[in-house]
């Protein structure tokens, strides 16, 4: 999923759950508050031309992602929190088991404990989501020219084909013609046929 178009869908502004500083007591409720930022700060700027290089450069579909965040250049947020960790967060039993709202909770817990902006975590992947992109658009527009090369060449060598058999074809006419002339010469001199003049074995009776 484009994760930047579903961002432009919400809108310019978008609201960003966090957790707000209370205490740390299990009695207390956790409480959750909002606060909104504009599309453009959660968009950083990535080496499009560098992923392109990349893509250009690349002989198949195996380039690990890791290769594509790096070419683009997005650096790993000062607080170690990229999307990657909190994809395992989500992942990790202590969070597999809960509820939505109760995911959400525990994990915007874990964010407060370690003074994590959650802005920093979704502004990396929006980043790597726009490199996964420019990645996948290059390789497209590379497999496309691919493609358009592959065509061409299996159309020439439907023509090399066609011609080739349109040669053998003719020369397959003429043996049968000098084998019917052989055989009408040489049936003054014997009775019994001794000009095999059906040539199946060599592709199917040519015209005569």
């Amino acid at each position: 999923m484009d994760i930047l178009v579903m961002l432009q869908k919400l809108g310019d502004r978008l609201g960003i759950v966090e957790i707000a500083p209370g205490s740390e007591q299990p009695s207390v409720p956790v409480k959750i508050q909002t606060r909104t930022v504009t599309l453009e700060q959660l968009i950083m700027t990535i080496q499009v031309n560098e992923v392109k290089s990349l893509a250009e450069l690349s002989a198949d579909l195996s380039v690990p992602f890791e290769d594509v965040f790096k070419a683009a250049g997005i650096p790993i947020p000062d607080s170690g929190w990229t999307v990657d960790r909190l994809m395992e967060l989500v992942n990790s039993d202590r969070i597999r088991g809960l509820d939505n709202a109760e995911a959400q909770h525990a994990i915007l817990n874990v964010l407060a404990s370690e003074n994590v902006d959650a802005a920093d975590v979704i502004r990396d992947a929006v980043s790597r989501d726009h490199a996964l992109d420019a990645f996948a658009d290059s390789l497209l527009e590379k497999r496309q020219r691919w493609l358009a090369e592959k065509k061409r060449e299996i159309h020439a060598l439907e023509q090399q084909i066609a011609e080739e058999e349109k040669q053998w074809s003719e020369w397959r006419q003429q043996k049968r013609r000098r084998e019917q002339e052989m055989a009408r010469a040489v049936g003054y001199l014997i009775d019994k046929p001794v000009i095999s003049i059906d040539d199946e074995k060599w592709g199917g009776n040519a015209a005569g």
